[in-house]
Parts: structure tokens; sequence; C-alpha cells
């Protein structure tokens, strides 16, 4: 794969995930591989891994998200804990 391609993964379901007082972004790959939650630090976003979920080949089912207070949300959340 050229470096930072990233047109091989596609997204199969992307929404917004009920939690308490908010929602959370989610991005699901899907398929029958392997599933991996990628987990953001400090202010990143799930846009962070679209770079290595591009370089790291098939065989995994890839699950991202905005936690609270960070990316795409519906409401800003009374609580920023996981």
């Amino acid at each position: 794969m050229a470096k930072g391609n990233t047109s091989s993964v596609t997204a199969q379901w992307t929404g917004m995930v009920p939690a308490d007082d908010a929602a959370l972004a989610v991005t699901d790959t899907g398929g029958p591989g392997i599933p991996v939650i990628y987990l953001n630090g400090q202010l990143a976003t799930q846009g962070y891994w679209r770079r290595t979920i591009g370089e790291t080949g098939t065989g995994w089912r890839r699950i991202t998200y905005d936690e609270r207070a960070r990316g795409r949300k519906s409401k800003r959340s009374a609580d920023d804990s996981f």
C-alpha cells in the first residue's frame, strides 16, 4: 500500500452511540476479522488512527470512537471521563 493511502479501508458503519448524557461518534469497519478498539490519547480523535488503519492490512475489524469532549458528538457532556 502506498504511504498515506487509506482508501482500501472503508467504514461499514459510522454513527452516534448513546453514552449517558451524550453520544459518541463511532466508526466500525465490520467484517469477520479480529476486533481491535483504538483508544485515543490526550486530545486525539478517531481521525488520528486513519493512517495506522490504512497500513495494517486485512484480517482486522477496526473500531474507533471520539471520547467525550473530543471530535464529533451530539452535545457537550457534563462528564468528560471514560
